[in-house]
């Protein structure tokens, strides 16, 4: 039951005990008393019957009078009032009932100004029109006096004083999706002249306007936020909100943080104290944490919304950096991505003096790979550049302010002392220009290419010594070329360059040439030694052709070749004949060798005299025969009879020079022929 219920109910039972009491006056006054009292109810109570009929709100689906009792319930009384009223009445005077009728139009049209009804999704804003007006209130008070009330009501029927309150019904304040509420408070106390926001009070997200002014509610811009897609219960007298767009950091970049409040920084501080405040969007911890103003360590993480007041934050994403110009680019706000044949050296803007040791700033823990980098300083963490690097192939939200990361190359570089051409005026090796030697008064034009790769770990001291450490307001990602470049422009251009004009100033023409090969091994062996003391690998040194500025002693260098060329052709073919003799030398010693263990194991196995057998039964036997003999001597023929050659064989055998083998064994030799037989 509503409180203006219980009013009507606390009336009628009033109304009916005055009747009562009537009684021992007179009978005719409890009639008239008791009459005006059932008057009463028949109005009171008709509007409750009926409000179940009232259309349901449209918004809202819901019927105004849910909290009615049901018909069934309210018309049985009502009709009981209505005729025991009807029969009260018809007992009265005329008089009296025209005088009852008019207190009854008189009291209606008090009623009417007396009850105040609110639609749903409004609420209503009360003003008390007379009264004394309250010294710390005087516009809008938590107090039942004069100015506007700081309560509210909400949808329904209120019974308010006449000629005292006065209702301006609005709606109640909706703050969509995607949006916040910025929140101005128009009453309250007065805020210090230092500071520029409003300390936060709990008052229900500022539906609860008495509470705030109780509790110290501070006027002007506050620090709490009303989140999107909700509504609220606003008084629009005591508080303005507006409309603002939540903030969007796009994948793949990071926001940063400005505050516009807080403490002031020390002198020289580039940043004050990380403050843990759920992103920003917590400004009361920020301030009541020691939140300072200026920049902030502490970034917003890309693909995100988040619910940060403008009025204490400026958030600088992609979206607005343009537009507020200086050195601020967008592509200081994209992560940091090191690509996987680099390494990321890393320069920090802000920490412990460096010192004078000439050394890179050594590896602090805690610090997860620079991003949390209040967690870098409060370990002992020093400006500058640093030990420690980004591997190659890592992306990291890096907060520019405090960061600078300059690339350099972890594959084979490949540096040429030549002619450069446009196209070429950002290589590695922009400033070897084409090596010049003077030998004789000739100018002699040298191509070389070295090789070489810069570990991961010699990389910061590189940049260290060879410039790119600038300290600046902005850092992110650099990809400036000049620390390699000074590198191989002092190092390895001096070295080159100071090398070819010793050895020019020392030599003539035709001993430049002649040394031409020790020259690219003797520079070789220089450039690998002073690239060691850099930390960086020598992978291979290489000479070009070399050629004169003048066409006569290219000619003649030219001649000179092709008779070194030739003489050393020549040269070649004598080695080469030389060690064809020698091979065959060796062939015919080794096939002595075979022959004599051959003969050596036919003799073991079978004896001297068998083998002497056997080998002259092979001659023997390839020896020709004549098939037919005719004509001529008799001893040309008998020469050629196998007898005959057995005899010389055996003649040669004698002469054979004995093995180790044979030594001191008998010569078998043939019989001797009789007299008779040699005289045929």
């Amino acid at each position: 039951m509503k409180w203006t219920d219980r009013v009507d109910l606390a009336i009628y039972l009033v109304g009916s005990l005055a009747a009562l009491c009537s009684l021992a006056v007179c009978a005719r006054l409890a009639l008239y008393v008791h009459a005006s009292v059932n008057v009463f109810g028949v109005l009171a109570l008709s509007p409750r019957v009926t409000r179940k009929t009232d259309p349901p709100d449209q918004k809202s689906g819901k019927k105004h009078g849910k909290e009615t009792p049901a018909p069934a319930r309210g018309c049985v009384p009502l009709f009981l009032l209505v005729y025991i009223t009807a029969t009260e009445v018809w007992l009265m005077q005329f008089t009296v009932i025209v005088v009852l009728l008019l207190l009854l139009a008189i009291s209606g049209a008090v009623g009417r100004l007396s009850l105040r009804y609110v639609p749903p999704g409004h609420i209503g804003i009360v003003r008390r029109l007379n009264g004394r007006t309250h010294p710390d209130f005087p516009q809008v008070t938590p107090h039942a006096t004069h100015g506007v009330l700081a309560r509210t009501l909400l949808p329904g029927r209120h019974w308010m004083t006449p000629f005292v309150y006065e209702v301006q019904v609005v709606p109640r304040t909706r703050v969509p999706e995607g949006k916040i509420g910025l929140v101005r408070a128009k009453a309250g106390r007065t805020r210090p002249g230092n500071r520029a926001l409003a300390l936060p009070v709990p008052c229900d997200d500022f539906q609860d306007g008495v509470r705030f002014l109780l509790n110290g509610g501070e006027q002007g811009t506050q620090i709490g936020v009303l989140a999107g897609g909700q509504t609220y219960s606003i008084n629009t007298e005591l508080f303005r909100v507006t409309l603002v767009d939540r903030v969007h950091v796009p994948a793949g970049t990071i926001g940063l943080v400005d505050a516009r409040a807080g403490g002031n920084r020390p002198p020289g501080a580039l940043f004050g104290p990380h403050v843990e405040c759920d992103d920003f969007q917590d400004g009361a911890r920020f301030l009541t944490g020691g939140g300072q103003q200026g920049k902030q360590l502490a970034i917003l993480q890309g693909g995100a919304y988040y619910d940060i007041n403008p009025a204490l934050f400026d958030v600088i994403t992609t979206h607005n950096v343009e537009a507020r110009g200086g050195p601020l680019e967008a592509r200081h706000l994209k992560q940091i991505a090191i690509p996987a044949d680099q390494t990321g050296v890393v320069i920090t803007l802000d920490g412990a003096d460096p010192g004078e040791d000439d050394q890179a700033g050594p590896p602090v823990p805690g610090h997860q790979g620079f991003r949390l980098p209040w967690v870098f300083l409060q370990n002992g963490g020093r400006r500058g550049v640093q030990e420690e690097t980004l591997s190659g192939g890592t992306v990291s939200a890096l907060n520019p302010y405090f960061i600078r990361v300059m690339l350099i190359p972890t594959h084979l570089l490949a540096l040429e002392w030549d002619e450069k051409t446009p196209a070429e005026q950002q290589n590695y090796d922009v400033h070897l220009g084409r090596i010049t030697a003077t030998v004789q008064g000739y100018r002699l034009f040298v191509d070389v290419k070295q090789l070489i790769r810069i570990p991961a770990q010699s990389a910061p001291g590189l940049v260290r010594r060879n410039g790119g450490a600038q300290i600046s307001d902005i850092g992110g990602l650099d990809y400036n070329r000049m620390p390699v470049q000074r590198f191989v422009q002092r190092v390895l251009g001096a070295i080159v360059t100071t090398y070819f004009n010793q050895i020019a100033t020392a030599s003539t023409v035709l001993e430049f040439v002649k040394n031409y090969r020790d020259t690219r091994l003797e520079l070789a062996t220089l450039v690998e030694n002073e690239l060691r003391d850099w930390g960086v690998e020598s992978k291979g040194t290489h000479l070009g052709v070399f050629r004169a500025e003048d066409e006569r002693l290219n000619e003649m260098l030219k001649r000179t070749a092709d008779e070194e060329m030739e003489s050393e052709k020549l040269a070649l073919q004598l080695e080469n004949a030389e060690r064809e003799d020698a091979i065959d030398k060796v062939r015919v010693e080794a096939e002595r060798r075979r022959v004599k263990l051959e003969l050596e194991a036919e003799i073991q196995v079978l004896g001297l005299e068998n083998v002497m057998v056997l080998k002259m039964l092979r001659e023997i036997s390839q020896a020709p025969v004549p098939q037919i003999v005719s004509g001529g001597d008799l001893s040309a023929f008998l020469e050629t009879l196998p007898i005959t050659r057995l005899d010389g064989l055996m003649d040669r055998m004698r002469t054979l020079r004995r093995g180790p083998g044979i030594e001191g064994a008998e010569r078998p030799s043939l019989p001797e022929a009789e007299s008779g037989e040699a005289g045929r």
